[in-house]
């Protein structure tokens, strides 16, 4: 016996096998092909919502470097600064102050006075297009929509007058001429307007803010820095070092990671998810390229004997089987990586529909479509591992066979024997022996299809999962809402719905009612009674409580001075309020004599009074007034229709909107409601459209509609994506079965053609093999409902179903419409197999080996 070594022998043997496995190669291939289009379409659609998310949250909240501190005061900068430059992570940083909120009636959105070195202008996305960044003191560059607002042309060398408030607590404000030395285009969906002055004129007039007051919220003459490191890897441990080194040891100050740049926080991408799909996609292709392997192996067996005969060793063989799956993966992989990049491009804009829904127009996600190689070497290289773990049993079969064993695998000498066995069974019993007997092969084929049905029915829980009326409660407690809010506190207005702004939305002819709530900050002076609440709360809660919130406690007990969200409520939303105990009535509370003051939920298990009914409530105005109220009722203000930023110590009071406009002479609304006639949504949209944004375009406008449709957009996305799976799935199912009988057939000849010759007829025959189909999809099937059962709830709600407002329904409703489609597949291709096969004679059957 002797030893084969020639590599090229090994070569030639490889090539000989892949041409008698003609039709096993095409299918192999297209396996390969769809395993390695799954990866790539999940790389390009996972990356591609990373990248849009940052984009979009970059142009939103109008920051592109990788951390950024803000808020400085000049010792903290210089340390700062020193840090950054001696840092070996840092690329490049730029360096800002903010001088003030601009103020000018014309300005119906947020205007800020700064001044920013090109680094820091091109991380606000704020750089001027035309000219350039001032250099003289009496220089200015500023976006289009603030000329446009102040009626300047937008031209080099114009003049523009601008006011800015130099202390918000002082009331102080400046006045200047600049010249126009460069402009930009202004975009409305940011979160304000920038307006450059030069670093001379900053230092100048900025406003010598201590670290005191910028603890206490003062933040004009406050420094900033944006920082780029040489690479994203390990933000925040870099971004956590420069703080520490530059003396920052307190929660939210000194340099913070931008959030865009957050690729798996909570509300932007599961790794989970991520890391459960791919683990799916292994599966499905496993399932596949094991079958066609291991069929490719048994049907070859013999000629894996005879080479092991002539000297062939063990590993040898394994080598002809590998070297078969990687010349296949050859062909499979690049088609399959080209068309995979072809699916994630065109679902990647599905695919961004961003999970927080909006209620505003125009607020869409920007779409980023990655084509990083990093993208197709992560895919081919799983593509091939998942190829790898599929050859893993077939290279072991054929390891291990030996000359004899080969040889009576081929003729299928068990199978007689089982025959001789079995042959006064009926059809129906052969049927579930066979299945028995090969019950190995039938769970591969049995899991492959269960698969496409567990997708199909987790997709419809997932749709069904996402309550459009949950949301809307929370987010929208009106069907349409206008404000001038930002997402962030220093750039927002609480007074952006004006007199004249009320009056047109008054006239609505379509509205059923309309809503006001108005705003301000006081302080109050707690009474013991509250002061105990309080300490109850802080006490359970001081461990949940970042440092910050810690300190802001501790600055409320020591002045025993309470923060108050005062509102003033007009009667449509008074009407929306969440009560606790019994709601007063409106023509009690309207007299001004009374106030509504809320209550905590968020700090313990059952709801914590401030104020009961009956009780007095003594109010001291920042304006030097004071005035006593009765509590009439403890109530909440709807989520939407409250104050919308973080806060940890406070108490909400509500008074209705004519005593309010007496104590603070504020007529200017936060927020105002409007919910339509029956049937009349799009009217009042279009009144709204046509007559209040024409007055000030800067207005947020949140509708149902607009919500709806973001709300489908959203659902469709995973529509679009379980279609996708669903369809290489059940081709993958299908494929297998089709392969699995096919083969079952063919390698069972010579048994189907005794059974005739013992009796059995053709068409009993035809019966076994469909009743043997029908034993493996309804074996799909159970193994699909519980899988469903038993994993999918767990497997949604951790990762795709993460969302506030969704609610799994357990159902396997999808499942049962799909057995008529499980019940066709497992009549016609056994059958179609079994009358290919019966072309040929009895006789002919018989002698073929």
């Amino acid at each position: 016996m002797v030893k084969v070594e020639n590599k090229e022998t090994l070569r030639l043997l490889t090539k000989r096998f892949m041409k008698m496995n003609r039709a096993r190669n095409i299918i192999a291939v297209i396996a390969i092909m769809l395993t390695s289009l799954l990866f790539t379409s999940l790389f390009v659609g996972s990356v591609s919502m990373i990248l849009s998310k940052r984009a979009t949250e970059i142009k939103q909240f109008m920051d592109s470097s990788h951390a950024i501190a803000q808020n400085l005061s000049e010792e903290d900068a210089v340390r700062l600064q020193k840090t950054i430059e001696q840092s070996d992570e840092v690329e490049r940083y730029g360096t800002g102050i903010f001088l003030g909120a601009g103020r000018d009636k014309h300005f119906g959105f947020s205007v800020e006075v700064r001044y920013a070195d090109k680094n820091m202008a091109e991380s606000f996305n704020c750089l001027p297009t035309t000219g350039r960044l001032p250099e003289k003191e009496n220089e200015v560059a500023v976006s289009s929509l603030v000329l446009e607002a102040l009626g300047v042309t937008p031209k080099i060398g114009e003049e523009v007058t601008l006011t800015w408030e130099v202390n918000p607590m002082l009331k102080q404000y400046k006045t200047d001429t600049f010249q126009i030395c460069g402009f930009w285009q202004g975009d409305k969906a940011v979160l304000g307007q920038m307006v450059w002055v030069s670093e001379a004129y900053a230092k100048e007039n900025c406003y010598p803010v201590t670290q005191k007051e910028l603890k206490n919220g003062i933040y004009n003459g406050g420094k900033e820095y944006s920082v780029w490191y040489k690479n994203l890897w390990n933000l925040e441990k870099k971004t956590e070092n420069i703080s520490k080194t530059a003396g920052f040891t307190k929660a939210r100050t000194g340099l913070e990671i931008n959030p865009a740049y957050n690729l798996f926080e909570e509300d932007s991408f599961s790794f989970t998810s991520l890391i459960v799909m791919v683990l799916f996609v292994i599966l499905a292709g496993y399932l596949i390229i094991y079958n066609i392997f291991n069929i490719s192996v048994k049907t070859d067996i013999r000629a894996y004997g005879l080479l092991k005969n002539v000297g062939t060793t063990g590993k040898q063989l394994k080598k002809i089987v590998r070297m078969q799956a990687w010349k296949l993966s050859e062909v499979g992989i690049p088609i399959g990586l080209i068309f995979g990049y072809l699916a994630g491009f065109c679902m990647s804009p599905s695919l961004t529909a961003d999970a927080q829904i909006s209620a505003q127009a125009g607020q869409t996600t920007q779409t980023v479509v990655s084509a990083n190689p990093l993208i197709f070497f992560a895919a081919a290289l799983l593509t091939l591992l998942t190829v790898y773990l599929s050859c893993l049993r077939a290279c072991k079969m054929v390891e291990r066979v030996s000359p004899v064993e080969a040889l009576h695998l081929a003729e299928g000498e068990q199978s007689q024997k089982k025959i001789k066995k079995n042959t006064s069974v009926t059809w129906w019993g052969m049927a579930v022996q066979n299945v028995f007997r090969n019950w190995k092969k039938g769970l591969i084929v049995m899991l492959s299809i269960a698969l496409s049905m567990v997708v199909v029915n987790c997709i419809v829980m997932l749709v069904q999962g996402y309550d459009f009326e949950s949301y809307q409660n929370i987010v929208l407690a009106s069907d349409f809402q206008l404000d001038q809010m930002t997402d962030t506190l220093s750039n927002t207005n609480f007074n952006g719905i004006t007199p004249e702004i009320k009056e047109i939305l008054n006239k609505c002819p379509e509205s059923e009612k309309t809503g006001y709530v108005y705003y301000s900050e006081e302080r109050h002076k707690m009474e013991p009674a509250l002061l105990k609440t309080w300490e109850t709360l802080a006490e359970k809660n001081k461990e949940n409580w970042t440092d910050y919130e810690k300190q802001i406690w501790e600055e409320t007990k020591a002045d025993n001075t309470v923060k108050v969200h005062f509102l003033g409520i007009s009667e449509a939303v008074f009407d929306m309020l969440e009560w606790k105990g019994e709601k007063c009535s409106w023509d009690t509370f309207k007299s001004g004599d009374y106030v509504i003051v809320d209550y905590s939920d968020k700090y313990t298990e059952q709801p914590v009074s401030y104020y009961q009914s009956g009780e007095t409530f003594k109010m001291e105005y920042g304006n030097g007034k004071q005035k006593d109220y009765g509590v009439i009722g403890e109530a909440m203000m709807p989520y939407s229709l409250d104050y919308p930023y973080a806060d940890s110590v406070y108490i909400t009071v509500m008074v209705p909107e004519e005593e309010y406009f007496t104590q603070t002479e504020n007529q200017s609304a936060m927020y105002a409601t409007i919910d339509a006639k029956k049937g009349e949504d799009k009217q009042v949209k279009e009144y709204i459209d046509k007559n209040v944004l024409k007055e000030n375009d800067m207005i947020n406008v949140s509708s149902v509609l607009d919500m709806k449709a973001s709300f489908r957009r959203f659902v469709s996305k995973y529509y679009m994506i379980g279609s996708f799976l669903v369809i290489i799935l059940a081709f993958i199912g299908i494929m297998n079965f089709f392969n699995t009988t096919a083969t079952s057939v063919i390698s069972r000849k010579k048994e189907l053609a005794l059974l005739e010759v013992v009796g059995m007829t053709k068409k009993q025959i035809s019966k076994m093999l469909v009743a043997e189909g029908f034993l493996y999809l309804g074996g799909a099937f159970v193994i699909a409902v519980l899988l469903i059962v038993f994993g999918a709830k767990q497997i949604l709600v951790n990762t795709l179903g993460t969302a506030f407002f969704f609610r799994l329904h357990l159902t396997i409703v999808p499942c049962v419409l799909m057995i008529p489609i499980l019940v066709g597949i497992a009549y016609v291709i056994p059958k179609y197999q079994f009358e290919k096969m019966s072309r040929e004679s009895i006789v002919e059957r018989i002698r073929k080996e």
